[in-house]
């Protein structure tokens, strides 16, 4: 099969497009026929050497999230059938034209997905799912503060967000990433570009501050949102894309009675009810009451022009490769 793989951790470059040996099927796993890739700034994390939460051997299939049809099943799956048309979350191996996830972490999709949408929904949707519902508990009436808008995750969070039923505030560094956000339900939005965010949320607040946080930039932006929770309020951190190295008093969480949680994807599927949490979700978007949005989509061969993409914060939303 063809793959796109990395033999040393750097830049762009080091992905090649090439010929690898087919995955082998587990009694646990579904071999999948991709039909389409999801790109994430995780992604290029691991490509970098720099993604320490999994430490994985080279040469190296990059990709955590494919959709496709279930061309084999192992003998110890019932919910997914040869044939299905399914997602899958997986730590490595999606950038390529077949992936053997484990059963646990594969679901099918509705005939109301197309695979590109079916395959920006694992990482981004259910990481701002977990994040928001599971972690935050966050409820009908509160505020939520979604950092980034125009990221993956903060599509998937504002939506979420509202789904919920809260009143969401976000932000994001373009005018018309703002416009997108407030039209997939975003209440109020930040330029955070031309002015402080910190400053803007107080005033929207009324000086109380927010309820949650979905967080995934890191460094200043993470201690300047631990500020802006309100009393009892929760901040869950997805990512540190700033790579700003920060430190946090202690004394601020314990004054404002505020939580910090953490959240890594690789762990929380493994939880018990996360399949039918990740079920949930893609019934969701197959009914459209979360909408994936797809940014654009490119062949697989093209994997280190969707990394530059993604690094030049270029995209509204997901970069899809198609093998």
């Amino acid at each position: 099969m063809k793959a796109v793989v990395i033999d040393e951790f750097g830049g762009p470059e080091v992905l090649q497009y090439r010929d690898v040996p087919d995955p082998s099927l587990s009694p646990a796993s579904v071999l999948v026929e991709v039909r389409a890739a999801g790109v994430n700034r995780g992604d290029l994390q691991v490509r970098a050497g720099e993604f320490a939460v999994e430490e994985q051997p080279l040469p190296l299939i990059v990709g955590w999230e494919v959709a496709g049809v279930a061309k084999a099943v192992g003998d110890l799956v019932q919910h997914v059938r040869e044939g299905d048309r399914v997602v899958a979350m997986m730590p490595s191996g999606g950038y390529a034209e077949l992936a053997a996830p484990i059963a646990q972490a594969v679901v099918p999709i509705p005939q109301s997905l197309s695979f590109e949408e079916a395959a920006g929904i694992p990482v981004v949707f259910m990481t701002a799912w977990f994040a928001l519902v599971r972690k935050a508990a966050l409820r009908a009436g509160e505020t939520a503060l979604v950092q980034a808008a125009g990221s993956g995750v903060g599509m998937a969070g504002v939506q979420i967000a509202k789904h919920v039923g809260a009143r969401v505030i976000t932000t994001a560094g373009s005018e018309e990433k703002l416009a997108r956000a407030r039209e997939l339900g975003a209440d109020e939005t930040i330029n955070y570009r031309t002015g402080d965010f910190g400053e803007a949320v107080r005033a929207m607040t009324g000086g109380r501050g927010v309820d949650v946080v979905l967080e995934s930039v890191g460094g200043r932006t993470l201690v300047k949102s631990i500020e802006l929770l309100a009393s009892g309020g929760r901040l869950v951190s997805v990512g540190n894309s700033s790579q700003e190295p920060v430190s946090i008093d202690a004394a601020l969480l314990v004054e404002r009675d505020v939580s910090l949680l953490g959240l890594y994807m690789g762990s929380e599927l493994l939880r018990s009810g996360a399949i039918e949490e990740f079920q949930k979700v893609v019934d969701l978007c197959g009914r459209g009451e979360l909408k994936v949005i797809v940014d654009r989509v490119l062949p697989l061969a093209e994997a280190a022009a969707a990394h530059g993409i993604l690094a030049e914060r270029a995209n509204f939303g997901k970069v899809i490769l198609r093998p």
